[in-house]
């Protein structure tokens, strides 16, 4: 266990008064409770490079879009590619694996897509955003797997995010609202195996702290997984998203509990199953007295979430003690 486990263990057991202020403060000598200044100046400068990269990516792009009508076509495209050139040689010379190159590639992702937007804008292509944005994630895969860099792969599930959400968008004008069963069953399982990638693939590719990429996966597994079962209670055209959802939250309720112990994944499926059966129970007091059904579904949701609470602060409790 490192240290900074070793901190936030002997900060639990003074928390349950388990240890003393003076206790505390004789075991701070031996395992700090605060990190050292080098590793705030390494944060602080892995967080100002990146976000130099992605401010600067938006400064080009907002760039064109402001000067768009008094630049010649090829004066755009040389400043776009340009940009893209240099993000690439950067990463070429620089250090494999530094944060130097990874923030290279990351910037060459960013202007691939502006890049993209400026063809099409230019050309007029005809072609439908999605295909901008699933052509996007296309184009950038070799340096998203190259830069093995939660942020390029964050970049990289956001565009297949949009670019999914911008097709089905098509098939309904307003897609949340009126979209149909198997358009929210699709968006759920494109986005299981975007977790699933997440989960397993990234560490046998290299990226390192990627439970950040595994929680927004799930995330955006869960909403509509959570979305269809809902309608799924008084909707019987929805009825497979809520026969999908009951063993597949099972199933990864049962993996996150007894594998990984990920409390916040944990979080989001005991809050999505009480949603869920919050809206089973409604449509169960469709006819019954509105007081009476109103109060009920309060008293259940309150009860149930407080439960939920409660169990979750307990695995948290078990986390911790069991890392010691």
């Amino acid at each position: 266990m490192d240290k900074l486990q070793h901190a936030n263990q002997l900060l639990q057991w003074r928390e349950q008064h388990q240890l003393s202020a003076e206790q505390l403060h004789q075991a701070s000598g031996q395992f700090p409770l605060q990190p050292a200044t080098g590793l705030w100046l390494a944060q602080a400068n892995l967080i100002l490079l990146f976000g130099t990269v992605v401010l600067l990516g938006a400064a080009l792009i907002f760039f064109l879009a402001h000067n768009w009508p008094f630049m010649h076509y090829f004066t755009k495209f040389a400043l776009a590619a340009g940009a893209l050139a240099l993000s690439g040689v950067i990463a070429i010379r620089s250090i494999p694996a530094s944060l130097v190159q990874r923030a290279a590639l990351l910037a060459a992702a960013i202007l691939t897509g502006a890049l993209l937007a400026l063809i099409g804008q230019t050309y007029q292509t005809g072609a439908d955003i999605w295909q901008l944005f699933a052509g996007w994630a296309a184009l950038i895969m070799p340096l998203v797997l190259l830069s093995k860099s939660r942020a390029c792969y964050l970049l990289w599930f956001v565009v297949l995010e949009l670019a999914l959400g911008r097709y089905l968008s098509t098939q309904s004008e307003f897609f949340w609202l009126l979209a149909s069963p198997p358009m929210i069953l699709t968006l759920a399982l494109a986005n299981l195996v975007m977790m699933l990638f997440a989960e397993f693939a990234l560490p046998r590719l290299g990226v390192q702290a990627n439970q950040t990429l595994v929680r927004l996966a799930a995330l955006i597994l869960i909403a509509p997984l959570t979305y269809g079962a809902g309608i799924g209670t008084w909707d019987n055209s929805y009825q497979l998203n809520l026969l999908v959802y009951l063993p597949l939250t099972a199933v990864l309720t049962l993996w996150y509990w007894r594998q990984r112990r990920d409390v916040l994944i944990l979080a989001l499926l005991a809050f999505s199953a009480i949603t869920v059966a919050t809206s089973m129970l409604a449509s169960l007091l469709e006819n019954a007295d509105d007081f009476f059904a109103m109060n009920l579904l309060a008293l259940f949701v309150i009860g149930s979430s407080v439960a939920a609470v409660i169990w979750l602060k307990k695995l948290q409790q078990t986390a911790v003690g069991t890392t010691a």
